[in-house]
């Protein structure tokens, strides 16, 4: 059966109130972005000289000195997110101190390259610690520094932007509203560049779930209806928004409900969202056949986008006068698609450590129109069979650009190629992919 582990969310406003002034510069601050705006994350174990100082007097600036946004999300021995808000916040879990399995966030946008600033005067004469991040290699190479360093200011700009009442993410680049208990959006929107709304793109995720069970004798189906997410507490930074929760399927029958914890996670420009499957017998015993399709519905403002396949050259333009149904026998896992105008849109990457051989059967799909009232529905399905018993993840990786397919690539690439980062006495890879909190 399938229980999950998911995660999502987003804000983009100072984290304080803060003069007019302030507010101009920072809306011309967040509607200049360069291209692409990767996530940073690395733990407290590869700043040794800062563990065990407290969170709250930690500061990074860039190769001018001047500080940068990033946040500190503390983590439990037992892999949890401390989180501060919501029903059932834990924050006497929290010991506001970095420790080794800490996490800290922030942009590779906001660092500065390597060849033009390094070593500014407040890393030389001031008597705090401090520890250079390098991130990547070569000539694209920027640079940060970590510090104790009170006297620098923080940073007063946040990328995120979340409504808890309205259940409401938005970002310079997207925007999302999920409903009530619910994991999944209800509607979305993206960014067009030169442009100060959303462009209402998707309408709900549509959620298809296919199991064939006693021996082939009895098919069940499920939507996202069956999947209640109760989110227990959450946590609002100026990187990226956590919610934990508690996600269930509802099965039904005589099958019983299974259930994971989640976290959603969101950042500016991409969307992680890590389901774990719980299968409890191998196939060809009690199950013959499962299948999970996630397809987002586009809306009548997506007429001018196209479905595509970039890897295979697929494309195929949503219309709301081309009936349309069928599965494109491209495997999903660790591929991608992209529904965009060419400069706008969202792409999606599918990344599950399932083994390709036991998926035989999946691919792409596109409807149009769709049977929930948008113009089409498209995504992939993962279709399951002869897999051994035990728990799997798959990760799908929501991104958005819009300064069209190179901000794709970018962040696509960031994905499937690790940016290297080093300090001064550890070189790990970007630990953005890591997932916490597993099933239970």
């Amino acid at each position: 059966m399938i229980s999950a582990g998911a995660k999502c969310y987003f804000q983009f406003m100072p984290r304080s109130n803060k003069s007019l002034p302030q507010l101009y510069l920072f809306f011309l601050f967040a509607f200049a972005l360069p291209v692409v705006s990767e996530p940073i994350v690395i733990t407290g174990a590869s700043t040794p000289s800062l563990l065990g100082k407290s969170i709250d007097n930690i500061r990074i600036i860039n190769g001018r000195g001047k500080p940068i946004p990033f946040q500190i999300d503390e983590l439990t021995p037992e892999g949890e997110y401390v989180c501060f808000r919501g029903d059932s916040p834990n924050n006497d879990e929290s010991n506001g101190i970095l420790d080794s399995i800490d996490e800290i966030v922030f942009l590779r946008k906001d660092c500065s390259p390597i060849e033009m600033f390094q070593n500014p005067a407040i890393t030389q004469n001031s008597t705090a610690v401090f520890e250079k991040i390098e991130i990547g290699t070569g000539e694209g190479t920027k640079i940060a520094y970590i510090s104790n360093d009170t006297s620098i200011t923080l940073s007063p700009y946040s990328y995120i932007q979340y409504d808890p009442v309205k259940q409401k993410i938005r970002t310079p680049w997207y925007y999302a509203v999920f409903g009530k208990d619910r994991f999944h959006f209800t509607h979305a929107g993206v960014k067009e560049k030169g442009t100060p709304g959303y462009i209402d793109l998707t309408r709900e995720l549509r959620l298809k779930i296919y199991l064939n069970a006693l021996w082939g004798l009895l098919s069940i189906q499920y939507n996202e209806e069956s999947l209640v997410c109760k989110v227990k507490r959450y946590k609002i930074g100026p990187i990226r928004l956590i919610r934990r929760g508690d996600l269930y399927l509802k099965l039904g029958l005589i099958l019983k409900a299974n259930s994971a914890a989640v976290n959603q996670i969101c950042y500016p420009q991409m969307v992680r969202v890590p389901v774990y499957v719980h299968l409890p017998v191998r196939f060809k015993s009690f199950l013959r056949e499962a299948y999970i399709e996630m397809t987002p519905v586009i809306s009548e403002k997506g007429k001018e986008y196209d479905f595509t396949i970039p890897e295979k050259n697929i494309t195929f333009p949503l219309t709301e006068n081309t009936p349309l149904d069928t599965l494109i026998p491209v495997m999903p896992n660790n591929s991608y698609f992209s529904v965009t105008n060419g400069l706008s849109g969202y792409g999606w990457l599918v990344n599950s450590d399932m083994q390709n051989r036991y998926l035989d059967g999946s691919g792409f799909l596109i409807s149009s129109p769709s049977d929930r009232g948008g113009i089409a529905h498209c995504g992939f399905r993962l279709n399951v069979h002869d897999m051994p018993r035990g728990y799997y993840l798959i990760t799908n990786w929501v991104l958005f650009s819009n300064r069209g397919k190179s901000g794709f690539v970018s962040l696509r690439n960031s994905l499937n190629s690790l940016t290297r980062i080093s300090t001064e006495t550890a070189t790990v890879p970007n630990a953005v992919k890591i997932v916490h909190v597993g099933h239970k």
